[in-house]
């Protein structure tokens, strides 16, 4: 990719692996929403797909030519990765993309690199990083909260309430935020190292950081499609997101390591 400037640092976005029907064969594609290259791009960001892949040793080298990784959602991980049989309710996983996800991740950690994590992305991390998820909230878990949403927009559907202090309070603006739900797992036990910033009324976790990371943050719900009330505020996940991949990307031009000590 060859040096680039300091105005657009470049994203590095996980992928969903699909099979389409093309003609008469089927094939496997690589792709992602476009919520999420829309969100990096209206922060000044520029998207870079990387599709998933069989080599891990392949990760450390991605990782090397962009300034932030951001975790995109998609399907259900594979419960092997915190030592558990997969629940009757589970839904599709792709082994593939879990393990080359965690590869990627502990690539960007050990790079000191910013890090997004959005609805599996969040599960992803608390995974790679040592704890569990709930497989099917509905079944494993009391609550009056819906976290699979009913409607066909994008809007509103419960509210959080954020942990005043954190750095996603700061990047919110605010404690209590609207937002979208379209999930039936969520983080159970949480990795050490990582802070819970956010639960909804049922105590499901809705936000982790890392305090020693220079920008690791990872929500429950999608801000690249939130609509009406509360989009707003968590658009500026992105904004900060990809303002802190710019001065890792200029920390990182001048030899200065980024990662935390």
């Amino acid at each position: 990719m060859g040096m680039h400037g300091d105005t657009h640092p470049f994203i590095g976005l996980t992928s969903w692996t699909r099979r389409v029907r093309s003609g008469v064969k089927d094939r496997f594609n690589e792709s992602v929403p476009r919520g999420y290259t829309q969100g990096v791009e209206a922060a000044s960001g520029l998207p870079v797909l990387f599709p998933n892949s069989d080599n891990l040793s392949l990760a450390p080298e991605y990782v090397a030519r962009v300034d932030g990784l951001l975790l995109t959602g998609g399907d259900d991980i594979h419960p092997r990765h915190y030592g558990e049989a997969p629940h009757p309710r589970i839904d599709l996983v792709d082994e593939r993309r879990d393990a080359f996800e965690i590869a990627l991740l502990r690539a960007a950690r050990e790079r000191g690199m910013p890090v997004l994590g959005i609805c599996r992305g969040i599960q992803l991390i608390n995974v790679a990083l040592g704890g569990d998820l709930y497989q099917d909230i509905p079944s494993q878990k009391e609550s009056s909260v819906g976290h699979a949403q009913k409607t066909l927009r994008e809007g509103p559907w419960h509210e959080i309430e954020v942990r005043p202090g954190t750095r996603l309070a700061e990047i919110l603006g605010e404690t209590r935020a609207a937002v979208n739900s379209y999930h039936h797992q969520a983080c159970r036990r949480v990795a050490k190292g990582l802070a819970v910033t956010a639960t909804t009324a049922d105590g499901i976790v809705e936000a982790v950081e890392d305090p020693g990371h220079p920008f690791f943050v990872a929500v429950q719900w999608h801000p690249e499609v939130l609509e009406g009330g509360g989009a707003a505020s968590s658009q500026r996940l992105f904004a900060a997101f990809v303002a802190a991949a710019r001065e890792f990307r200029l920390l990182s031009s001048k030899g200065r390591s980024a990662r935390p000590a």
